[in-house]
């Protein structure tokens, strides 16, 4: 299933035909801001042979920043950076708790992004897209004998519907799923899976 999301998310960001390159294509800047849902974290290999451990978090702020190609419907492809930070609600180890609210998981993320445009001939705009990129994943916790990072591959899934104030600016609501590859710090594995909502401002030149 993973390989299969993955494979569907490559061919979302290159399938650009040439033919969709036309009049009225235009170069764009965007800006999110929301809420970034991190999910609970398992955290296998401990150091020490200490078994594994598992982590929950607060919501976080998550806000990211793009640069664009719209090719004038219904296709788009960006450059985008990451940035989200998940404050630490409960370590769970060996079925004890303990550590509440001491620690976070930052992560940064560089990432390639399509998006197929759906044209209904009015100001709103649904849309549908996927992004493949390199995460770099910051865990740090007084509870576990480490604090370092890690960088990784990743990937996002992504629905919304934008709304074009003018011929140049327009607003948009957005959900994506954010996904990593596992993390490897001082031997132990772990990995991000994030549900994102977020609010964007986008400029077209």
């Amino acid at each position: 299933m993973k390989k299969t999301v993955l494979t569907a998310a490559a061919l979302a960001v290159i399938a650009v035909p040439a033919s969709s390159i036309a009049g009225g294509d235009s170069i764009y800047l965007k800006g999110n801001v929301g809420i970034g849902m991190a999910m609970d974290t398992d955290i296998n290999n401990m150091p020490n042979a200490a078994g594994s451990a598992k982590m929950t978090y607060d919501s976080g702020f998550l806000g990211t920043l793009a640069a664009g190609y719209d090719f004038a419907n219904p296709f788009r492809v960006e450059a985008e950076y990451l940035w989200q930070k998940n404050d630490l609600n409960q370590l769970s180890y060996k079925n004890k708790f303990g550590n509440i609210n001491q620690g976070d998981l930052k992560t940064q993320a560089f990432m390639a992004n399509g998006f197929y445009d759906v044209d209904t001939g009015s100001p709103w705009s649904p849309y549908i897209g996927a992004g493949l990129g390199w995460a770099k994943l910051d865990l740090s916790t007084p509870a576990l004998p480490f604090a370092d990072n890690d960088n990784v591959f990743a990937y996002q899934l992504m629905a919304g519907v934008a709304y074009a104030v003018t011929d140049q600016w327009s607003v948009d609501a957005q959900y994506r799923f954010f996904g990593t590859a596992d993390a490897t710090i001082s031997g132990a594995d772990f990995n991000e899976n994030s549900n994102n909502l977020l609010v964007g401002l986008r400029y077209s030149f």
